[in-house]
């Protein structure tokens, strides 16, 4: 980051981010036995093993040293601060799940590495399934979830509950090849009872049931159709229809999570409320009815710098029209003038260079 930010920008960020830490509410859960970890905007690096003791003191080092990015550790620790990974105590982790659009095979993440409304629209869709799957199939409540923004193209949803806490890696990555629909089969759902089969593919069950039959009915209307309407058994050539199908209906009702950081124990994940070095955004909890009112909405809930713009110089020629749904027109070295948040984000991340 160092090379990339002239030293009149870095010094503009600084004070943005100062202000913003000045007044940000940091608190967090079991603070006191979590590592930390953190990025600055003028060393290469990260400084890590760090803890707080309460909300102040982190306060307190934020405003004094200013950080690009703040993380903290999924788990907890009897001593945080040590060094050696083996001698912290490990105490247990959050059950955690990064939802990124520059994972997901959708047409508008692969389009362009910038941040847009429609990748964040694809990313959003996952956390809607993943919260499906969370409620309806592991009978967490919307209460044992939050959700948050991560500052840049995707979410993260995190659970805290003390029935999560001491999962291993191994049981992490079955809950992993569940989202992930690996190896499922759709003949798990029809099950055999004294003399009948029992379906249980329809849209009136809630769990993974009801979305395979809303996932069928997109691909083979008339197939869900035959299944509801057996008599005792389920015909020998309609199971061999549905099981051709498994592959389909996998790759329509996965999740895609980053599984690394939900099987990782002793993961450094972005701090809610922290802002996003990258990006200038908050890292903003989200309740389900901002979900519902859509990524525009998310955008403008975690923009913290809105009043004034910023002059800059478009290093290269923008891939879209639209960044942060905000129009942006210029070729390379076009000098264009853009909202303070729009020109953090394109200096930021090498698109453009500060001016004034």
């Amino acid at each position: 980051m160092v090379n990339m930010l002239s030293e009149d920008f870095a010094k503009l960020m600084k004070v943005l981010f100062r202000n913003y830490y000045r007044s940000a509410n940091l608190e967090v859960s079991n603070i006191e036995l979590r590592e930390f970890g953190f990025q600055f905007f003028d060393k290469e690096g990260m400084v890590r093993h760090v803890s707080f003791k309460n909300a102040q003191e982190l306060k307190q080092y934020l405003v004094n040293n200013v950080p690009a990015h703040v993380y903290y550790s999924t788990a907890l620790y009897r001593d945080p601060s040590n060094q050696d990974m083996d001698q912290k105590g490990w105490l247990g982790a959050d059950l955690v799940f990064d939802i990124d659009g520059d994972h997901l095979e959708t047409e508008s993440c692969r389009a362009t590495e910038l941040m847009t409304l429609e990748c964040l629209g694809d990313a959003l869709e996952e956390v809607e399934k993943l919260i499906d799957v969370l409620t309806d199939d592991f009978g967490f409540t919307e209460r044992d979830l939050r959700v948050y923004f991560s500052g840049h193209r995707g979410f993260h949803v995190h659970i805290e509950g003390d029935e999560v806490k001491r999962l291993s890696d191994n049981e992490r990555r079955e809950i992993i090849d569940y989202l992930l629909m690996r190896e499922f089969n759709t003949e798990h759902l029809i099950r055999r009872l004294r003399t009948r089969d029992v379906v249980l593919i329809d849209p009136k069950i809630r769990g993974v049931g009801g979305r395979v039959a809303e996932a069928l009915h997109d691909i083979d209307a008339e197939l869900l159709e035959e299944l509801q309407s057996k008599r005792d058994k389920v015909p020998r050539n309609v199971m061999g229809r549905l099981s051709s199908l498994n592959g389909e209906i996998s790759r329509k009702l996965a999740v895609h999570v980053d599984e690394v950081v939900t099987m990782d124990i002793h993961r450094l994940i972005r701090m809610h409320n922290s802002l996003h070095g990258k990006t200038g955004l908050r890292v903003a909890e989200l309740g389900l009815g901002d979900l519902e009112r859509g990524v525009e909405y998310v955008i403008d809930l975690a923009t913290p710098f809105k009043k004034g713009s910023l002059t800059i110089r478009l290093l290269r020629r923008l891939p879209v029209r639209r960044v942060m749904g905000v129009d942006v027109a210029g070729d390379e070295g076009s000098i264009v003038k853009v909202p303070i948040n729009i020109g953090i984000y394109l200096v930021m991340t090498g698109w453009g260079e500060f001016l004034d």
